[in-house]
């Protein structure tokens, strides 16, 4: 059964498509310390201490359908996860959104387009994905995942990333 906060969301989504408006997902983190927990939002854990004066813009585009949802995690340059986005919804085969609170630093982001809303990418018999995913600098796979040195970008200011499916 559905909450009536997803009613509303479901709602606000099918007049946002009607209309044919872009709809921007706004994720504002918290200064307090959240340990990893679903405090804010049951689809989103954050990792992160100390508010930061900077924000940071993701278009994912060119994903194969709107079906299911993306996965999006943020990541400093020490690979330790500083937020998860679950269940981003897609429209128009994209998705746009805007994290606040950053602080200067490199950071890297990657993703996958939950399909079938499992929640994990799904590999073939022998380890490759089967799910379209991706990265922040668009890095392609050679013989192997995308190494994470490759992934990261540093944030001095304001910015807008766009990345799309790598497969």
């Amino acid at each position: 059964m559905m909450r009536p906060t997803e009613k509303a969301f479901n709602f606000l989504i099918y007049i946002c498509t009607r209309l044919k408006l872009k709809l921007l997902l706004i994720i504002i983190i918290n200064t307090q310390t959240v340990f990893g927990q679903n405090n804010f939002n049951e689809n989103t854990s954050y990792f992160i201490k100390e508010k930061g004066p900077y924000s940071l813009s993701i278009e994912v585009t060119k994903l194969k359908s709107n079906e299911g949802y993306l996965m999006l995690a943020v990541f400093d340059n020490n690979e330790n996860k500083i937020l998860a986005i679950n269940k981003i919804s897609i429209f128009e085969r994209k998705c746009i959104i805007k994290i606040d609170s950053f602080n200067a630093g490199k950071y890297a982001v990657k993703f996958f387009h939950d399909k079938n809303n499992n929640g994990k990418i799904d590999l073939n018999w022998i380890g490759i994905p089967k799910e379209s995913y991706g990265n922040s600098n668009n890095i392609q796979p050679i013989m192997g995942p995308p190494k994470f040195k490759d992934m990261i970008f540093e944030l001095k200011d304001n910015l807008n990333l766009k990345m799309t499916i790598i497969n």
